[in-house]
């Protein structure tokens, strides 16, 4: 593949990871160049002018554009990209790293990285959106989150003491004696309102049976991409019902539960490898829905060992779903983030884009899922009849 590639844009925000998205960047460079690449590199001097070099970037027209950076510095820019086609490379600089955790990409390797760019596999990867009510919609690549993860996430970017990890331990203890329930309310999304509705949008996709997994694959009479070049939902689409709602057995008016921490997820793990969503597969343009519900102070400290093994799906305190599209409705107030960045308050919608990003990768293997478990949990599945995963 590397007599194929020419330009590169390398894309580098030097504000991910304290500074370790620009050292990757260097690196990177200077292993692309040494193998006779071109490449042209766009370095913003904070996170918005990033956003606005990646334009410039893929308004250039390159091969491949390479992010050096975390999560958020590659969903801040997927806009351009998603609706451009060029293939992503990724220089993991940042806190989390969970995209490039996903897919096998080297965390610690910054040349072994950039040599993807190159030669890596094309793999057609999910992302996501997020709608708020005033309109505004946002990428992610990740998990999406709302409560109290979310909360953390928030109260870090206040503080401005102590620095380091201890400001993020800290902001978990602050908000773990102040510890609240939220009312989550997850709503089926109908068709018309999720953009999988025919002409106008005013009716069901057709579909036809088919695709990974026995899903269903989009029919000839469906609506074609949208503005930014995605498709609206993945192939769980295909159990709409008369009015084009994603009910799968579950009452329409949704899902209603206290809980304390709700995770939707596109990859396995969020804040750099905690498998909240362990069964996400990126590839099947489903959402997985990970709603820990309440209890005790001392017994959610606990429950914090399952989360890091990835076993706490199999716990009754633990309600999952999977769905293409879903609406968070909780208490006013509450904001979502996904990619360590802030997404806006509920509610939201939230859709799966199946396989809208073509991202290099070493291999065409998926990594294997987290858990090792023979048993997989039971999942509410929008669009399809409840049933045992197996």
């Amino acid at each position: 593949m590397s007599e194929q590639v020419g330009h590169i844009a390398v894309l580098v925000n030097p504000a991910s990871g304290h500074g370790a998205g620009a050292d990757g960047a260097r690196v990177a460079v200077e292993r692309l160049r040494s193998r006779g690449a071109h490449v042209k590199v766009y370095e913003g001097a904070d996170a918005d002018e990033t956003v606005a070099l990646g334009r410039q970037a893929v308004d250039a027209r390159p091969d491949v554009v390479v992010v050096a950076g975390g999560d958020g510095t590659v969903s801040s820019v997927l806009g351009p990209l998603l609706s451009s086609g060029i293939p992503l490379a990724l220089i993991p600089g940042g806190t989390g790293n969970d995209l490039a955790r996903q897919h096998g990409i080297p965390l610690d390797d910054a040349a072994a990285a950039a040599d993807l760019a190159l030669d890596g596999a094309h793999r057609r990867v999910d992302t996501g959106t997020v709608t708020a009510a005033d309109g505004t919609v946002r990428h992610f690549v990740t998990v999406l989150c709302a409560g109290l993860d979310s909360l953390t996430n928030e109260r870090t970017n206040r503080m401005t003491w102590p620095r380091g990890p201890a400001r993020y331990l800290a902001a978990v203890y602050l908000e773990w004696l102040r510890l609240r329930r939220f009312g989550y309310r997850l709503e089926p999304v109908g068709a018309d309102e999720a953009g999988v509705g025919g002409p106008g949008g005013s009716g069901p996709r057709a579909v036809e049976p088919g695709g990974p997994g026995g899903a269903a694959a989009v029919g000839p009479d469906a609506a074609g991409p949208t503005a930014d070049g995605l498709d609206a939902v993945g192939p769980g689409a295909a159990g709409l019902d008369a009015a084009g709602l994603d009910t799968g057995g579950l009452d329409v008016g949704g899902l209603e539960q206290d809980g304390y921490m709700l995770a939707i997820g596109l990859t396995r793990t969020y804040g750099g490898g905690v498998p909240i969503c362990p069964d996400a597969d990126p590839t099947d343009g489903l959402l997985d829905v990970t709603l820990v519900q309440a209890m005790g102070r001392f017994r959610l400290l606990a429950f914090d060992s399952l989360i890091k093994a990835g076993t706490h799906v199999e716990r009754p305190e633990v309600t999952t779903l999977r769905t293409p599209a879903v609406r968070l409705v909780a208490p006013a107030g509450l904001v979502t983030y996904a990619d360590g960045e802030p997404m806006g308050p509920v509610p939201v919608t939230i859709r799966a884009h199946h396989e809208s990003l073509t991202l290099l990768c070493p291999g065409l293997t998926p990594q294997r899922p987290v858990r090792t478990s023979p048993s997989r949990p039971k999942f509410l599945r929008f669009g399809a009849p409840q049933s045992e995963e197996t």
